[in-house]
């Protein structure tokens, strides 16, 4: 982050010459190669100037921020600003971080005794782990609990929502 002295686009300058095409191309080769990217900045779009109030006043957005992929993946909430007040030529630039909570629920199989009441759970459990063949038993136990919990989602529905239901109706 910080000044880099070239820009990605025409569009990153107002004023004075056209920027030369080779510069930007190599610039931006130079991202490619590297797996960089640039981040966006909000406010106002260029950070250096020079000649301001003259007829040959130039902008141009030289200070950025640049990011891999997997910075932005863990920081995809960040924001860059550009905060204009400044007594030097270029403007600061206040980067924002924020980091993407990842949360993994992790959730443990629960054996619910209403199933044990039914001959199609025995069988389910049954036939599943005669079909498994060599495979570990902890990897039996994991992958049975996870076809039960799927069995018994279609078969008993969602517990939580039936007992709410049940205590609804005593209530009435």
């Amino acid at each position: 982050m910080g000044d880099m002295n070239n820009v990605c686009a025409h569009e990153d300058k107002m004023g004075g010459n056209r920027y030369p095409d080779f510069l930007i191309n190599g610039f931006q080769q130079a991202l490619n190669d590297s797996g960089l990217q640039d981040t966006e900045l909000y406010g106002y779009p260029f950070t250096w100037e020079r000649g301001r109030g003259t007829s040959s006043w130039i902008e141009v957005c030289l200070d950025r921020g640049l990011a891999d992929l997997a910075w932005l993946q863990i920081f995809s909430s960040t924001k860059l600003y550009n905060l204009e007040i400044s007594t030097s030529d270029h403007s600061p630039i206040l980067l924002e971080l924020f980091t993407t909570a990842v949360q993994q629920r992790v959730t443990r199989f629960r054996l619910e005794n209403a199933w044990l009441r039914e001959l199609l759970c025995y069988q389910l459990i049954k036939d599943f782990w005669d079909g498994c063949g060599d495979v570990e038993v902890q990897q039996k136990i994991q992958r049975c609990g996870q076809r039960l919990v799927v069995w018994g989602k279609e078969f008993t529905g969602n517990f939580k929502e039936r007992i709410q239901q049940c205590k609804n109706e005593v209530q009435k």
